[in-house]
């Protein structure tokens, strides 16, 4: 299902948002002049993930530092440990995301 985050202005560079989708939250951030949609929640202890840093493509959970790439939602120090990703679509000055 497709949804509308917010406008493409809403979320300066180097920022995040958390949005509700359904019974889904999920984390919106832009970062290099890219979009990036992960689960807002932290594996880990529930942590917010839109509150985290990045660093090299990483995010950086702000409560315990639990890593997960941007990317592919994968943390690069424990395999088994990720976030699930989905795809934003920028249209028409929109955000959104499938999920």
């Amino acid at each position: 299902m497709r949804y509308r985050l917010a406008s493409v202005e809403d979320i300066p560079e180097g920022n995040a948002i958390a949005i509700e989708l359904g019974e889904k939250r999920v984390a919106v951030f832009r970062h290099e002049g890219e979009w990036f949609a992960l689960d807002e929640t932290c594996p880990h202890r529930g942590g917010p993930l839109h509150e985290g840093t990045i660093q090299s493509g990483v995010l950086y959970c702000p409560w315990h530092q639990w890593q997960f790439e941007l990317r592919t939602g994968c943390s690069p120090l424990n395999p088994l440990s990720r976030v699930s990703t989905y795809p934003v679509i920028v249209e028409d000055g929109a955000l959104w995301v499938e999920l």
